[in-house]
């Protein structure tokens, strides 16, 4: 389209003023010949007579309008809008177009204007990334594709716990009492490379409270929240628990589900009995009692 200028066109209301000086008996119809039903888009015709008798118009105009197109004075005053376009239409097909003056209104170019504003949109090409740039977002990418890091939390736990007790039958037996109480009454996860941050966490919580109740050690909380037990490596810590024999905790607790199950007489009483032997299991016997008829027997 060919670049104009607004300066070089009339609005309406210039043009009516010279209308009305020239032309005062004049007169000027309006009528809204089409509206939509939902009432957005409206037709109106303007004529104009050269006086105010005569019976035949000497110019007519019609213009349409819709809500909220062709500029902003359509937002909310298309109906006004459209007529005041009309009028302005029905001057320039008679003789007020304006002298030195293109033919069309100021009000019909400035909706060209809008119009050609929304057609030029310039698409601009994304930036090349720098070789940093590069380099960093590979990076992202192979880490999201990458396989996820084993995890080592039995070995991470046990050095966190034999850093703070040094006589090895007496860590055995907290560190299996802190993980049947995890598990039986927490309801941890059986197996210790599933738990998560909080679990080993609460974990090494019970851990502590065992210590501190046994010998009366001071506050360990400074050896847990310092360290990254995620990150530790070290010998796997589940397996070397499960085979030793039940401790004196595991075992008095065996002893009580044995009893309840047998004063409820409980279904599955003589399997309970016969994986109980007397008590005569070991540490991975126990915590399945524990974990699979505690809850039975409540």
């Amino acid at each position: 389209m060919p670049n104009f200028n607004l300066d070089n066109y009339e609005t309406v209301e210039e043009r009516l003023k010279v209308f009305w000086k020239e032309n005062p008996k004049a007169r000027i119809n309006t009528e809204i010949v089409h509206m939509t039903d939902d009432g957005t888009c409206v037709t109106v015709r303007a004529e104009i007579y050269k006086m105010e008798v005569d019976a035949r118009p000497v110019t007519t105009g019609i213009a349409q309008e819709t809500k909220g197109q062709g500029g902003f004075a359509n937002k909310d005053a298309w109906v006004e809008n459209c007529e005041t376009s009309a009028i302005g239409r029905a001057l320039a097909n008679w003789i007020y177009q304006g002298s030195n003056k293109a033919r069309p209104s100021r009000e019909e170019m400035s909706k060209v204007g809008n119009q050609n504003d929304r057609v030029k949109v310039e698409k601009k090409r994304p930036p090349i990334p720098t070789k940093e740039q590069k380099e960093a977002m590979n990076k992202v990418v192979d880490e999201m594709v990458a396989e996820p890091k084993k995890k080592n939390n039995a070995s991470a736990l046990k050095q966190l716990m034999s850093a703070t007790v040094s006589d090895a039958e007496k860590l055995k037996e907290y560190q299996r009492d802190a993980y049947v109480e995890c598990v039986s009454e927490l309801k941890l996860p059986e197996e210790v490379e599933d738990w998560d941050n909080e679990q080993m966490t609460t974990f090494l919580d019970v851990f502590h409270k065992l210590v501190e109740k046994d010998k009366g050690l001071g506050d360990l909380n400074e050896v847990f929240v310092t360290e990254d037990i995620t990150d530790k490596g070290g010998d796997d810590m589940g397996d070397e628990w499960k085979s030793n024999p039940a401790t004196e905790a595991q075992l008095k607790w065996c002893k009580d589900i044995v009893a309840k199950a047998t004063d409820k007489n409980i279904d599955g009483l003589a399997e309970l009995k016969a994986l109980y032997n007397g008590g005569d299991i070991n540490g991975e016997t126990a915590s399945e009692i524990i974990s699979n008829w505690n809850d039975k027997v409540k």
